[in-house]
C-alpha cells in the first residue's frame, strides 16, 4: 500500500520499479530522472521546432536547458519532479503538433505523477484560448471547430487521469473514489502553510515564488565538505559535493529581459514559440504566487523547476532574434558555462 498519498502512485511505482530492475541503490534511485531529463530535453526541441523555430533556434533551447545548475540536478535524483515534468513537455509538443488527444493521454500521465502537473495542462489551453480570441477579433465569431482543440485535450486528459487515479488506487491506496483521493491531495496540499514569522530571508529552505526568479532561498540537497583543522579551529571548509536547487546565474539574471521581450514578440508579431514560452511560465508559476498569497502556501525553489524550459526558451528567442551582435551571443554562452561550472555538483578539492 501506497503510505504516501499526498501524491498519485504512477511516479513512485515507476522508481520502486526501476529500484527492483537495478537495486536498491542510488543506480535505482536515479534511472527514472536521468531518463526523463533526457525526454524533457528532446520535448524543448521539438516544441521550438513545431512553433516554426530553425534547427539552430531548437539547439540553443535545449542548451540553456540542460546546462542549467536546477535541471541537471533534478534530472539525476530520485524525486518526482523531472517524473511529471517529461510527459506534460511532451503533451505540449503533441499538442503544438495539433495531436491534442495523445497530448491529454500524456497530460494524464503526467498529473498521475504529480497533481501539480495540470498547470501544463492549463498552459496549453490558455494558447487555445488566446488563439479563440484572436479568431473572434479578427473574424467576430467562433466556430465549433475552433473549441474542439481545447475539448478533445481537457476530456481526455480528465477522463484518463481520473480512469488511471482510479486502477492504480484500486491496487495501492484504501480509495474507492478517485474524486476522493484528488479531493485529499488538494486539502493536504492546502494546509501546508509557511510559518507566519520565517525570522528573515531564507531562513529555512521554504521561500516564496517571487523569490524564485532571483535564485533566492537555495535549497541544499547533499554537501560533503573536507574540513581542515589547526587543533580546534576550523581552518577552511571545501565542498566536495555539493547538490542544490538553484537556478544557473545568468538564467535567472536574464529572466526579467527575456521573458518581456517574449511577451512583446508573442503580442505583436504572434511569435508561437514565444507565446508558447510566456502561457507555459504564467500557468506554472502564478498559481503559485495565488496561493502563497492567499493561502500562505508553503513553497519550494524547486516548484520553479517546470517553468525553467519556458524560461531558456525565452532566453533563446532574445539572443537569435532580438538582433543582439554575435559577440553579445558568445559572451553570454561563455558566462553560461561558467555559471554552470560554479554550480555543478562535484567539485575538485582546490
Amino acid at each position: 500500500m501506497d503510505p504516501n498519498i499526498e501524491h498519485p502512485p504512477l511516479g513512485k511505482l515507476v522508481l520502486a520499479a526501476s529500484m527492483l530492475l537495478f537495486g536498491d541503490n542510488g543506480v535505482g534511485w536515479r534511472v527514472p530522472s536521468v531518463i526523463a531529463g533526457m525526454i524533457a530535453l528532446a520535448s524543448v526541441y521539438g516544441i521550438a521546432r513545431a512553433s516554426g523555430e530553425t534547427v539552430r533556434l531548437g539547439i540553443l533551447v535545449v542548451a540553456l536547458l540542460a546546462f542549467d545548475n536546477l535541471t541537471l540536478v533534478h534530472g539525476r535524483i530520485g524525486t518526482l519532479d523531472m517524473l511529471y515534468l517529461a510527459p506534460i513537455l511532451v503533451g505540449s509538443w503533441l499538442a503544438l503538433r495539433g495531436r491534442f488527444a495523445l497530448a491529454g493521454v500524456l497530460m494524464a500521465l503526467g498529473m498521475l505523477v504529480k497533481l501539480t502537473a495540470i498547470y501544463g495542462l492549463l498552459a496549453i489551453l490558455l494558447m487555445l484560448a488566446i488563439r479563440i480570441l484572436a479568431g473572434w477579433r479578427r473574424d467576430r465569431r467562433v466556430r465549433l471547430a475552433d473549441l474542439r482543440p481545447a475539448v478533445v485535450l481537457s476530456v481526455v486528459s480528465i477522463v484518463l487521469f481520473l480512469g488511471g487515479l482510479w486502477a492504480l488506487d484500486a491496487r495501492f491506496t484504501a480509495y474507492t473514489s478517485p474524486i476522493d483521493h484528488v479531493a485529499h491531495m488538494i486539502d493536504y496540499g492546502a494546509r501546508l502553510r509557511s510559518p507566519v514569522d520565517r525570522a528573515g530571508i531564507c531562513a529555512t529552505n521554504d521561500s516564496s515564488p517571487w523569490e524564485w526568479p532571483f535564485n533566492e532561498c537555495q535549497i541544499t540537497y547533499l554537501r560533503v565538505d573536507v574540513t581542515t583543522r589547526t587543533g580546534e579551529t576550523v581552518v577552511s571548509k571545501v565542498p566536495t559535493i555539493d547538490f542544490r536547487g538553484a537556478l544557473n546565474p545568468l538564467l535567472a539574471g536574464a529572466i526579467p529581459l527575456s521573458m518581456l521581450f517574449a511577451g512583446w514578440l508573442a503580442w505583436r508579431r504572434k511569435h508561437q514559440l514565444a507565446l508558447w514560452a510566456v502561457a507555459w511560465a504564467a500557468m506554472n508559476w502564478l498559481p503559485y504566487v495565488v496561493l502563497a498569497i492567499v493561502n500562505h502556501r508553503i513553497t519550494y525553489i524547486y516548484y520553479f523547476l517546470p517553468v525553467i524550459p519556458a524560461i531558456a526558451a525565452a532566453v533563446a528567442i532574445l539572443l537569435l532574434r532580438s538582433g543582439l551582435p554575435r559577440l553579445v551571443l558568445w559572451g553570454f554562452l561563455v558566462a553560461y558555462a561558467v555559471g554552470f561550472a560554479a554550480y555543478f555538483p562535484f567539485r575538485t578539492i582546490p
